[in-house]
């Protein structure tokens, strides 16, 4: 039961710079059908969750518990760098916004591939075992993450606070990244 609640952890903070929820805020403002283009972002996200569920319940079945606290050392310190990388780290949201719902579907899920939430959704199912519970919390930490946007727009993303709390973020993962890493060498109990 604790998958859920550090998936859920884990993922609001990785999302926490807006590059997703900005992403998403712009595609429905620029297209009509908005309930419809939510939908498929969501189930563009379950759909990688859930792959990254099973693929993290199946290296708990594999590998050692030192590798596994490795791999969640490193997808921590990967989403901590990802949050601290300046620019746009994804598809162009015009170009999606002029595209078929067939294509924006197949390109949300392609773009969301191995994307930090989910390399964290599998750490955390490795680590614990529950992927189903990883990939549950996963998504409601991505949702949490993208309210925000949704609610103020994609230019929330460019203010001071969001910077703040960017950086905070960064400064989390980062800490929990590193005591994953020692813990992994038995450097911490």
């Amino acid at each position: 039961m604790d998958a859920i609640m550090l998936a859920l952890v884990a993922v609001a903070l990785a999302n926490a710079d807006g590059r997703g929820g900005a992403l998403l805020a712009a595609l429905l403002a620029a297209r009509g059908e908005q309930r419809l283009v939510f939908a498929i972002a969501a189930g563009a996200f379950a759909a990688n969750a859930v792959v990254a569920a099973v693929a993290g319940s199946a290296a708990n079945a594999m590998i050692g518990q030192g590798v596994v606290m490795l791999f969640a050392a490193f997808a921590l310190l990967s989403a901590a760098a990802a949050l601290l990388w300046p620019g746009r780290l994804g598809p162009d949201p015009a170009r999606l916004a002029a595209a078929p719902l067939p294509l924006l579907a197949a390109r949300l899920l392609l773009a969301q591939f191995g994307d930090r939430s989910h390399v964290l959704i599998a750490a955390l199912a490795a680590t614990s075992g529950a992927g189903h519970w990883a990939a549950a919390g996963g998504f409601a930490g991505w949702m949490i993450a993208m309210l925000p946007f949704l609610a103020f727009g994609p230019g929330l993303a460019a203010t001071r606070a969001a910077r703040i709390i960017r950086w905070g973020s960064a400064a989390a993962l980062i800490v929990w990244g590193l005591r994953s890493g020692m813990t992994a060498f038995g450097l911490l109990g």
